[in-house]
């Protein structure tokens, strides 16, 4: 009986793991989507855009 009990709870704690992996892994792709420089700064802001030094 203690064994069946170790196994189920070994069981659910590797799918809240593979659930909460494949959560984060979602997250990080959508808020490090590359926004078009367009956007933030230059005539569609009214922002200048910085000069890159050379």
């Amino acid at each position: 009986m203690p064994v069946t009990r170790l196994i189920i709870v070994f069981l659910m704690l590797g799918s809240f793991a593979l659930l909460f992996a494949e959560l984060v892994r979602q997250s990080e792709e959508t808020s490090f989507r590359p926004q078009p420089t367009a956007s933030r700064c230059g005539d569609a802001v009214g922002a200048p855009c910085p000069q890159r030094a050379l």
